[in-house]
């Protein structure tokens, strides 16, 4: 199928997951200005334009009303179009690409995982290298489930701070194989892909990481970034392929550089904190919306059918107290006070935070950067699966 055709489909059919419309906190009006030389990235403005409520005194009326209409509705449908769009498949579009490396190490800490972490089987479906940072009492279990190549043993245990400890020792351990930047990772990701055509597709392959490298690599004053997570990506309103200024979380590319004048600190919430004392100093921070990742819930849980919880982790030694939800939100008010507040939303705490403080702080583009006028799709091709044949 030639990609004008998947296209086609793509933009005239809606999707099959939840449609997703809200706007983020801090947006990018001028973003074709920084987003050149990059993957194709097309989202416009898809809500629908006007809404109504319809209300059936009987079953009979809803079945004269879609006889009339031709619309498929039943005593379950919420929410219909007219005219009707037929959603598409999950999985049934994905970009494609041979298996190729990043251009800056993957450290993945991981405590408690060895038979159940997630990310270093998807990375390896991408072609990507990395290496699991675990403690010295784990560290023969994760050697025998990913060999000794892929194993960096800590020279700690059970320091009861969460994976501050580890993350500071690879920040120090880059530092010394002398890396410019590293990529620090949660071992619970479970997916990665592209957002296109006001469409989520998952990604296999190709230059997915370096995409994000050379981008931020273009700029001076970008020491912390990432792609966001699917759940916060809308497919209905028009928005920009990245977020300057917000929190950095489970999939971060750091400058090695800055190591120890910043380290990671604290026990909960280290990501969204050293998000913010580097904005305060004026850096920016960036989160990529065209590129993106899937985490599996952890602690939290979720759909226990459909999206178990994984096991392990930091449960045992720093999610042990049954507040320790208000435990997240205060700690970082208490370091922030300034632009985080606690609140009670959702039927559980939180911690907001105010990123509009950082609105003035711009990207630096560095000297003898020079823009271009094509788009690059780093070895990823739009790609329509085949339909498997069933065995006789």
């Amino acid at each position: 199928m030639k990609k004008d055709e998947i296209k086609k489909e793509l933009t005239t059919l809606r999707p099959s997951r939840s449609e997703k419309t809200f706007k983020p906190l801090i947006d990018q009006e001028d973003w074709e200005n920084h987003w050149w030389g990059m993957p194709e990235f097309q989202m416009k403005n898809t809500t629908p334009q006007y809404r109504m409520t319809l209300n059936f005194m009987t079953k009979e009326d809803m079945e004269k009303f879609r006889e009339h209409t031709g619309l498929r509705v039943t005593t379950t449908t919420q929410t219909v179009w007219y005219p009707e769009q037929p959603n598409i498949q999950p999985g049934k579009y994905c970009y494609k690409g041979p298996k190729t490396d990043s251009k800056y190490p993957v450290c993945i800490p991981s405590k408690g995982r060895a038979k159940n972490q997630r990310t270093g089987k998807i990375l390896d479906r991408l072609g990507v290298s990395y290496k699991f940072f675990v403690e010295e009492t784990e560290y023969d279990e994760y050697v025998e489930e990913l060999g000794k190549d892929k194993v960096v043993k800590l020279p700690f245990h059970d320091l009861g701070k969460g994976s501050v400890p580890a993350r500071n020792y690879i920040w120090k351990w880059c530092k010394k194989k002398g890396y410019k930047r590293h990529w620090t990772l949660d071992d619970n990701i479970r997916g990665f892909g592209r957002t296109n055509f006001n469409r989520r597709l998952m990604c296999w392959g190709g230059e997915f990481f370096k995409a994000m490298e050379e981008f931020v690599d273009r700029y001076e004053n970008i020491p912390m970034a990432g792609p966001h997570h699917v759940g916060f990506i809308p497919d209905r309103d028009k928005c920009a392929p990245y977020l300057f200024n917000s929190r950095v979380y489970s999939c971060i590319l750091l400058d090695t550089s800055l190591y120890p004048k910043y380290k990671w600190r604290g026990k909960y919430n280290e990501d969204t904190d050293l998000s913010l004392r580097f904005l305060k100093d004026g850096y920016c921070t960036l989160l990529f919306r065209a590129l993106w990742m899937m985490k599996a819930p952890t602690h939290t849980g979720g759909n226990k059918k459909v999206n178990p919880a994984l096991k392990g982790g930091n449960t045992d030694n720093v999610y042990n107290s049954n507040d320790h939800r208000l435990a997240f939100a205060k700690s970082l008010e208490e370091q922030h006070p300034d632009c985080v507040k606690v609140v009670w939303k959702f039927k559980r705490w939180h911690h907001q935070v105010d990123y509009t403080k950082f609105k003035k702080n711009k990207p630096i583009l560095k000297e003898g950067i020079v823009p271009t006028a094509d788009n690059n799709e780093y070895n990823m091709t739009l790609t329509k699966r085949k339909k498997k044949r069933r065995k006789k």
